[in-house]
């Protein structure tokens, strides 16, 4: 499809993008930013912080920095688009890309095995990490129902 310009020119027209296509760059976007802060904070976190002031600051700092990325990724939604129960799915969907790819991360990059790698959430400073990731990933949820 193109229109033309009293130059003659000729110019693209894009087609709208959809709603769901929308959902899903959200979803995608989403899921980007939570895995990217997760690498960089965990990286950092065993390379930096936990040697020089332990795994429970590393883990507070962490937790620090990946709700931050789960509010700017949060502020990045359609927030006309985004109801409770798609939120929801959401939240569910990126916890199990996570999960994944944290394993994935864990054998391939680190040489741990998966139950191992997994047993540090039993330790306090994995689970102040589960509690962040688990506030970042809801919080699409939480602003959905706000905003009802």
């Amino acid at each position: 499809m193109t229109a033309t310009t009293g130059d003659s020119d000729a110019i693209r027209v894009l087609p709208a993008i959809t709603p769901c296509a929308a959902l899903r760059l959200a979803a995608c976007r989403f899921f980007a930013i939570l895995l990217a802060a997760y690498l960089l904070s965990g990286s950092a976190r065993a390379v930096l912080v936990d040697p020089a002031a332990g795994p429970l600051a590393g883990a507070l700092l962490e937790a620090i920095w990946l709700v931050s990325a789960g509010l700017l990724a949060t502020a990045l939604m359609p927030w006309g688009l985004l109801t409770p129960r798609r939120a929801l799915a959401l939240a569910v969907l990126t916890a199990l890309a996570l999960v994944v790819s944290d394993a994935l991360v864990a054998v391939f990059l680190c040489g741990i095995s998966v139950p191992r790698h997994f047993a540090r959430f039993a330790q306090a400073d994995g689970a102040i990490q589960a509690a962040a990731f688990l506030t970042a990933l809801f919080l699409p949820l939480a602003v959905s129902l706000q905003r009802r």
